[in-house]
């Protein structure tokens, strides 16, 4: 199944290149093909071309997002290496003018190929893969809608976020105790985990009439994190 990367331009500067024939040239240059032999043999009826399509990132004229999420520096003329950052995602560091800036690049895809963002929306990986960056698993969604993706945890109803609300922070003390995996809403006070590339809600729990989260320390040692204290403001001390 062949591969061919189209560029088009989002925004006016693409001063960068010395003409259209240049950007022609370019695109040839990233043609390529790969092997998605199960998905071929399901499809063979229906499979023919996939078109990549890359548009120029605004502000960054030397830089190109393409459909599947790859990001080509244009003056290089190669692809740029991602890393993934401590939520899970694919982050890009891109230079202009101004210095070096830091990107999700499923938000340049988005913004890319959906348009701005909406006020108050969330770019939502429809298959819960946080490293799935391709346009078709991308959406925006309002917050509300992204908290309700739930799913199984161990036989119990669980609720699993692509993103934290802003209000979080991460939390990484409670008395003598030391977290590496877990968040803390400061406003309502509801932690969650790093779970399997996702945030798991973790269940306020009631005991003796002491609300409480049961979590894991850095030690794997089970830990009672009562409510109460954590509205005192009891952690990260």
């Amino acid at each position: 199944m062949q591969t061919k990367l189209n560029v088009s331009p989002i925004d006016s500067d693409i001063s960068q290149l010395e003409s259209l024939e240049d950007l022609e040239i370019y695109s040839e240059e990233y043609t390529e093909s790969f092997d998605e032999d199960d998905f071929i043999e399901a499809n063979k009826d229906q499979v023919k071309n996939v078109v990549e399509q890359g548009r120029f990132i605004i502000g960054f004229p030397d830089y190109v997002v393409t459909s599947m999420g790859r990001i080509i520096c244009v003056s290089q003329q190669t692809e740029a290496k991602l890393c993934v950052n401590g939520w899970g995602y694919f982050v890009i560091n891109l230079k202009n003018e101004d210095g070096w800036s830091m990107f999700n690049v499923h938000s340049l895809v988005a913004n890319a190929f959906l348009g701005l963002k909406p006020t108050g929306f969330q770019v939502d990986h429809i298959d819960r893969n946080r490293q799935n960056n391709c346009l078709e698993n991308l959406r925006y969604v309002s917050v509300s809608d992204n908290q309700k993706n739930k799913t199984s945890y161990k036989g119990h109803s669980a609720e699993y976020f692509n993103q934290l609300p802003n209000s979080c922070v991460q939390l990484k003390s409670y008395g003598k105790h030391i977290f590496d995996r877990y968040f803390i809403d400061q406003n309502t006070k509801q932690i969650y985990s790093f779970d399997n590339n996702q945030y798991l809600k973790i269940t306020l729990t009631t005991d003796r009439k002491c609300q409480k989260y049961v979590i894991k320390n850095i030690l794997n040692k089970q830990v009672s994190v009562f409510l109460s204290k954590l509205q005192r403001g009891d952690f990260n001390k």
